[in-house]
């Protein structure tokens, strides 16, 4: 099914963390950025922008240039503090222009944490998993037609685990290549691409063979290059890749939180992506986040008219 409305890519099918179909006809994208590898970008999931009666649909990265503050994790030994920083250091040399700084200031740059074994906290994922949140500019609240928003990646948290259960329900420890290739993995969503592909040599591959030969690699200190964070960072941060038109009534919450930010001097609004949910946050008084989320996000990318926003209970 099609997106109705004014499409600048084509958006058809699934979305937190990761998506197994092609989402949008990222080959529109080359008669804007002539040489794009089209086919290496079309599995990243877009990031979704309902306000004034429209559903926007965008990629969103971090600034190039200026440097990304990351923390390690506080329990992390030394070895694993090697691995981590040879993780970045294989992104700083993929050729995107990242750089990564040591200091992070409070809700900015990646964080990078582990989780505790699996089963011990039922209520986080089993596996690794990341967020990122992309700051949206007032400028892209306006319901326009804009090709490129204002967006930018402001912070991430990067969320590891050093083990998995086996299919006997026993605790297995990972490798070192592996807990590297997860790095690598967690760490290509922090900076950009929301989804997994499907197709071509990506460390964006949801194949565990692939992500821990990689990890291998750059353990060996071979240089990384990834076809899919290259294309990602080869289009503007913000770049529109569908738009659809909607009820006003359907983008009503946000547009009302809009104004309350406004009035309230809220931070915001920060996008996030996942594969069944979205959401769209502030930062109010107090350290308390205002939430909307965004729910059946696969629906939404097949047929924008299903899309639904829900107010979420401030959250601290």
């Amino acid at each position: 099914m099609r997106a109705k409305g004014t499409l600048f890519g084509l958006v058809a099918a699934t979305l937190w963390g990761c998506a197994p179909a092609p989402l949008w006809d990222a080959s529109a994208l080359v008669v804007r950025f002539p040489g794009l590898d089209a086919q290496a970008l079309a599995d990243a999931t877009p990031y979704l922008l309902p306000a004034r009666g429209r559903l926007t649909f965008f990629l969103c990265r971090w600034p190039q240039g200026p440097l990304i503050p990351v923390s390690l994790p506080d329990d992390a030994s030394p070895e694993e503090r090697a691995l981590l920083e040879q993780a970045l250091a294989a992104w700083e040399g993929a050729g995107l222009g990242v750089r990564f700084g040591a200091s992070r200031a409070p809700g900015a740059g990646i964080a990078i944490q582990f989780l505790a074994p699996a089963g011990e906290d039922e209520s986080t994922p089993r596996t690794a998993y990341t967020t990122a949140d992309c700051a949206l500019a007032r400028s892209a609240l306006d319901g326009s037609e804009a090709r490129v928003l204002g967006a930018r990646i402001l912070s991430a948290n990067v969320y590891l685990r050093r083990s998995e259960r086996s299919v006997l329900g026993r605790e297995v420890a990972l490798t070192r290549e592996e807990l590297a290739g997860s790095a690598l993995h967690e760490l290509g969503h922090a900076l950009g691409f929301q989804g997994h592909a499907t197709r071509g040599i990506t460390v964006m591959n949801h194949s565990v063979d692939q992500v821990r030969q990689l990890g291998r690699r750059i353990l060996a200190r071979e240089p990384l290059t990834d076809p899919a964070l290259s294309a990602l960072y080869a289009v503007p941060s913000g770049v529109v890749v569908g738009q659809a038109r909607l009820s006003p009534e359907q983008t009503r919450p946000v547009d009302e939180m809009v104004r309350r930010a406004f009035s309230s001097g809220w931070l915001g609004p920060f996008a996030r992506v996942g594969d069944r949910l979205a959401r769209l946050h502030w930062r109010g008084a107090r350290g308390r986040s205002h939430v909307l989320l965004i729910p059946d996000v696969a629906e939404v990318l097949r047929d924008p008219t299903t899309l639904r926003v829900v107010v979420a209970t401030p959250e601290r």
